[in-house]
């Protein structure tokens, strides 16, 4: 009952976990440290995580997918919408529709920046230091580091690289995606100014059986 309560009030405490991880955390939670039924050999965790979810399938593999490590563009840029040059004598930007854009790539964390400007010859004028400092940006800029999903990872201890391969393949139709080289679990992740870092659960150990998770004996804390 511990575990579970500590696992609980970590999952709460995490500000970027969304509400679908959240409750698949718990569930997943409650079905390996406190159901009734964590002991009955013919249900599976993942079979016994639907029924406790009331879900199908597919929904357990779009949560999956959600969680997929990856940058996210627009998580972080949130530049407003036309000319980004500063007025000259109010306080805001000029804001006319832009008709010259391009990208930044933070040397650092190898993030994107989207910068526009209208045709003004102030605008342009401001514009042209940015445009300096950016360009060739993106070959010096490193892979970016990931800015979501990767919670999963935190609590419990499985292959998620061929689950979260199978998610992308299936839900997203997409199965180009690689694990980012910074790791699956978003606690391996480069600290980035601004952002929270999220802390590590000592991990649940889920095991796999012919494609499907189970749990043959009680469940063992891993620590990361």
């Amino acid at each position: 009952m511990a575990r579970y309560d500590q696992l609980a009030s970590r999952v709460y405490t995490e500000t970027r976990m969304p509400s679908g991880t959240r409750d698949l955390v718990l569930a997943l939670g409650w079905v390996t440290l406190r159901d009734p039924r964590r002991h009955d050999p013919a249900i599976g965790t993942w079979a016994r995580t639907r029924e406790v979810m009331n879900t199908d399938n597919k929904r357990i593999w779009q949560l999956i997918a959600e969680d997929v490590p990856r940058y996210d563009f627009d998580l972080h840029d949130k530049a407003p919408m036309g000319c980004q040059a500063p007025m000259v004598r109010v306080q805001r930007l000029c804001g006319r529709n832009t008709m010259y854009g391009f990208s930044e790539f933070d040397p650092a964390t190898g993030w994107m920046t989207y910068w526009g400007f209208c045709n003004r010859p102030r605008c342009r004028e401001y514009m042209r230091t940015i445009e300096q400092r950016a360009k060739g940006s993106k070959d010096r800029a490193p892979e970016p580091i990931p800015n979501a999903g990767g919670l999963l990872p935190l609590f419990f201890s499985w292959n998620w690289e061929a689950k979260y391969r199978k998610a992308m393949a299936l839900i997203k139709f997409r199965s180009s995606w690689e694990p980012p080289s910074y790791g699956l679990s978003a606690d391996e992740w480069p600290e980035v100014p601004g952002q929270e870092k999220p802390k590590a659960f000592p991990k649940l150990r889920l095991i796999a059986s012919g494609g499907e998770v189970i749990q043959r004996a009680r469940p063992k804390l891993v620590i990361a």
